[in-house]
């Protein structure tokens, strides 16, 4: 590491917190991200294709179970690093087990579109695609 006595206490802080973000995730110094990349703006102007792939990662992004997989994917990595039969034996069962008990047979497709029609991110959604779509009509 450089010198740390000619920076200020907040620029200290901030290296050792990067520094923390950074090992807690395993990842190097280069692939550390950006701001910036972490929250793209959805494109209205994209393709079909690449605009659900925007509209579901930004569902992602915002959805509870997001933060579940972030903080497991450090033990997971861990333990895959470990132990990956054992990893690969549970993933197996967990696959079996979803597959003989058919959970999406307990919500039916109704049931599904109005809980995704009573989320509060869908209007963030709905806005964003109307404010794009009407800068893409006058090129």
């Amino acid at each position: 590491m450089s010198d740390t006595s000619a920076l200020s206490a907040r620029e200290r802080l901030a290296l050792s917190h990067k520094a923390i973000v950074r090992q807690m995730n395993h990842d190097s110094a280069e692939t550390a991200p950006t701001d910036e990349a972490a929250r793209p703006e959805i494109d209205a102007s994209a393709s079909s294709w690449d605009l659900g792939r925007q509209v579901v990662s930004a569902w992602w992004r915002n959805h509870p179970a997001h933060l579940v997989v972030d903080l497991a994917r450090p033990v997971l990595s861990t333990y895959a690093e470990d132990q990956p039969l054992k990893l690969l034996g549970i993933s197996a069962g967990l696959g079996a087990a979803v597959v003989l008990l058919r959970p999406w047979r307990l919500m039916s497709v109704t049931g599904a579109l109005l809980a995704a029609v009573k989320s509060p991110h869908l209007s963030v959604v709905v806005g964003s695609l109307l404010s794009g779509a009407g800068t893409n009509r006058h090129r």
